[in-house]
């Protein structure tokens, strides 16, 4: 596991982002936290991600990310990296790529003044070289930490899967993108399975090891000072802690004592930089959200005004397309459908708890984020606000890669390919048009920069080759680890996977009008629907063309060789791995 995923981080570590207004907000807090303050006043009109409170303006970020990041800003920043950064910019973008900023100058996002929005958006051309030292140490090494960790947890509920299972949730997922983006989404998704993992050992281990149980509270509680909505997955673990079986009610007292004291100081750090920033622990910097910068740069306040911090009644259709619409989650991830199936026999084996756990902390966030304003986040690969569950639907993975090999092969392959070509070009798409990705990857200036540009060793489009290659050595070292005769059973199977998965992406889209979640949708649906679905059949095309070759080579390989007397998946010996095994009984 630990050689693929390095390849993995390798192939993700050359990529340079252009940054969104979402990473511009981070850096500026970043910015900020550097010079002692909490306000970000001297860059916030480098982003919209902003909030304005008492003649000062703040990023609407929480903390955590900054602040777990703000060592390494402070030094490549005292080190000259300003400097350095602008050479890198420059460098790179001599070869003719796009800049790293927004296509047009979008002079209204810079109160109309032209001056300002020029001299802004070289700064954020800057930006992006500074910004991937804190993607990699505060994104893309809690990324490959946690794919660690979720393969861990499969290979305890299917012995052998674990490598395979880590690797599928790396490429296959909206986890490839996010681990190369300033996110946050990725460091409190670590820190919410973290929790679970945790506290899934104390039931395991000794009975009422108080200490496990205030680990897994600080755990979730830091999670929640990463990202507000975290909220949600902790909440359900300490459900789980205390839902342990044969507990007298003092025990489960104590427990809950335990996970609350863990908690609180897990957010006590958002509690501090609430009290420091506003003057309340309690005020969050959203409730003051920008919702139109106008002249003044806050002409408009209450972006997340209606509800709670934006969150209504969950709207069926907005739940739907956050699964099946154009970015839906099953649409362009589909290894997450398998997934879940396997969530169902990880039930259906004995571990109970868990798979209700995973699936209530699913369900609360698909019901969630359908009820809050903007669904997909504005521009994403996908729905992201959806991404502290992926890890935990990726434990199913385990009983899918033991159970149905060639169909969780090829639905992998199919959403590697498709997050792949994301990385590469421009993850964060603002329509359901993912055809955008397929036009930049042919416009030969339009893919993402690398070290390669950035250092003159080598321009154009061709540079991103190699993050391509690495990508798919890793996930191939990965499901190597099952071995090709395994991997090709029910071939028959992975290929009705395949089409299944085609005629859903390709159809489903329809019925949900474009799916029109948000008025940022609605604009480009005029303009892009009628090339936009030529362009998203042949990406879809070419993802189903990467599923069916990994397919028909698994199963060239596997006949090739000779039938051996025992199957060897992972690390263990599998005699017999039918398409539906009889169940492994969970451990007592």
């Amino acid at each position: 596991m630990a050689l693929s995923l390095a390849v993995l981080g390798l192939g993700c570590a050359l990529l340079m982002q252009s940054l969104g207004w979402a990473q511009t907000s981070y850096l500026a807090f970043s910015k900020a936290l550097d010079h002692g303050t909490a306000q970000i006043d001297r860059w916030h009109w480098e982003t919209r991600d902003k909030s304005y409170y008492r003649g000062h303006f703040y990023s609407v970020k929480a903390p955590g990310l900054p602040l777990a990041t703000l060592p390494i800003y402070a030094l490549v920043h005292a080190a000259g990296g300003d400097s350095l950064a602008h050479t890198l910019r420059v460098t790179g973008e001599a070869g003719g790529k796009n800049p790293w900023a927004y296509r047009g100058l979008q002079i209204n996002n810079y109160g109309g003044n032209h001056h300002r929005a020029v001299v802004t958006r070289a700064a954020i051309e800057d930006d992006a070289p500074m910004a991937w030292p804190l993607v990699l140490v505060g994104v893309l090494l809690p990324a490959l930490f946690l794919a660690a960790l979720v393969g861990r947890a499969a290979n305890r509920v299917a012995p052998g899967t674990g490598t395979a299972a880590a690797l599928a949730l790396a490429t296959g997922t909206m986890l490839l993108p996010f681990a190369t983006l300033l996110f946050s989404h990725v460091l409190s998704a670590l820190l919410g399975f973290a929790a679970f993992w945790v506290a899934w050992n104390e039931r395991r281990g000794e009975q009422g090891n108080l200490r496990r149980i205030a680990l897994a509270g600080a755990l979730a509680g830091l999670g929640v000072t990463t990202e507000y909505p975290l909220l949600i997955a902790a909440a359900i673990v300490g459900i789980y802690v205390l839902s342990r079986a044969a507990t007298p009610a003092a025990g489960i007292a104590r427990r809950a004592v335990a996970f609350a004291g863990g908690a609180l100081a897990g957010v006590a750090p958002l509690l501090i930089y609430n009290a420091w920033a506003f003057g309340s622990p309690l005020h969050m910097s959203y409730a003051d959200a920008v919702s139109q910068p106008g002249v003044t740069g806050h002409d408009t306040l209450g972006l997340n005004s209606g509800g709670l911090f934006g969150i209504t009644a969950p709207r069926l259709h907005d739940g739907l397309s956050l699964l099946v619409g154009g970015r839906g989650l099953l649409t362009l991830t589909p290894v997450l459908a398998i997934a879940i199936a396997g969530i169902v026999a990880m039930h259906r084996d004995g571990h109970r708890a868990e798979a209700r756990t995973i699936g209530a902390i699913a369900l609360a966030y698909l019901v969630y984020d359908a009820g809050y304003w903007l669904p997909f986040g504005g521009g994403s690969p996908g729905p992201r606000f959806l991404i502290p569950m992926i890890p935990f639907l990726g434990v199913g993975l385990g009983p899918a890669w033991r159970r149905w090999p060639s169909p969780t092969l090829a639905l992998t392959a199919v959403g590697a390919a498709m997050m792949t070509v994301a990385t590469i070009t421009h993850p964060m798409i603002g329509s359901d048009w993912i055809g955008e990705w397929w036009h930049r990857l042919v416009d030969l200036n339009s893919v993402q920069h690398t070290w390669f540009d950035v250092l003159g060793i080598w321009q154009g489009s061709e540079t991103v080759i190699p993050v391509v290659i690495l990508f798919a050595v890793a996930l191939g070292l990965g499901v190597s680890t099952l071995g090709v005769r395994h991997l090709a059973r029910g071939t028959g199977w992975g290929a009705i996977a395949l089409g299944g998965w085609f005629a859903a992406a390709a159809i489903l889209p329809g019925p949900l009008g474009w799916a029109p979640c948000t008025k940022l949708v609605e604009l480009c649906r005029t303009t892009s629907a009628a090339k936009g679905n030529v362009s998203d059949q042949r990406l879809l095309l070419v993802c189903l063309l990467a599923g069916a070759l990994t397919l028909a080579g698994v199963w060239v390989l596997a006949r090739l060789r000779p039938e051996p007397a025992a199957e060897v998946v992972g690390d263990h010996v599998a005699p017999s791995l039918a398409l539906d095994p009889k169940p492994v009984q969970a451990p007592a």
